[in-house]
């Protein structure tokens, strides 16, 4: 199994919202997708990062204020089908697509894969659903992101066979093995969103924990620092947001076999890069 990690975009957004006590000024914050690839199952993406689909799902009003609220910039270099076909991926290659969460900087490449299956929560998936107009947009959805046939090629990590995590983890409760072998598990990390999840994975002797937006920085995690209040518009849960960064900050400071990755940190993307070198 090989996991790569790809930056996919970025949006500008005043770090003290991120990190309470930063500087307001706009701080570039990274789209991070995983490139993972399975011995069986073939190539899976960690969520999508942003997409030029994003534009057009953000030029009506209300969905502009999105854009207005976090400008982004996606360089044609940095366009995930670009950087697939040059490692000689095609589109229909990736497999299976695991979203994180339906943040529109986490989907908005979905589009882009017509033959990938899909796998998330049911519960956020619902929450989708249940959640349209200004309603849906306080929440970061942009339905408009979702392939119209996105239900046929849908499957859900609840649904899938429920493990128990190693010692360190337990904390989270039990995992859900993605495709039954051990390889990807997924493990709940409420607050965020409604039915976020993280995805452990493996490669060689090293094991990843993707964490999508469960914190936004390794910051956070080395100092369980929390947002500023204005985050929590955004949030399922607040106090569940907090209790995730905890935990994983718990995480960060026992664990040496687990490198946690979080999926706005630029800090996080440049030390993998550097790892696998």
């Amino acid at each position: 199994m090989t996991i790569e990690l790809l930056k996919v975009g970025h949006c500008f957004h005043p770090e003290a919202v991120v990190i309470r006590g930063g500087s307001w000024r706009a701080q570039q914050f990274p789209a991070i997708v995983a490139l993972l690839k399975h011995p069986s199952q073939g190539y899976m993406l960690f969520d999508t990062g942003y997409a030029k689909h994003f534009i057009q799902a953000t030029t009506p009003f209300p969905q502009r204020l999105y854009r207005w609220v976090t400008p982004m910039h996606l360089c044609d270099k940095e366009n995930l089908l670009h950087q697939l076909a040059q490692r000689g991926i095609a589109p229909e290659d990736i497999k299976h697509i695991f979203i994180s969460h339906f943040h529109a900087d986490h989907i908005a490449g979905l589009l882009d894969f017509p033959q990938a299956r899909y796998i998330c929560s049911k519960v956020a998936l619902q929450s989708v659903m249940q959640r349209s107009g200004i309603r849906g947009l306080l929440k970061g959805y942009l339905p408009a992101l979702l392939p119209t046939d996105f239900s046929a090629r849908v499957s859900f990590i609840e649904d899938c066979p429920a493990r128990p995590l190693a010692v360190e983890l337990a904390m989270f409760g039990a995992g859900y093995d993605v495709f039954g072998d051990g390889a990807y598990i997924a493990v709940a990390l409420p607050g965020h969103a409604y039915g976020h999840y993280g995805l452990l994975c493996s490669q060689q002797q090293n094991t990843f924990f993707l964490i999508g937006d469960a914190c936004w920085t390794q910051q956070a995690l080395i100092s369980a620092t929390k947002p500023h209040p204005l985050a929590s518009i955004i949030l399922s849960d607040k106090t569940q947001y907090y209790d995730t960064i905890d935990k994983l900050a718990r995480l960060y400071g026992v664990s040496q076999q687990l490198t946690i990755i979080p999926a706005h940190c630029q800090s996080s993307y440049d030390q993998f890069l550097c790892s696998q070198r």
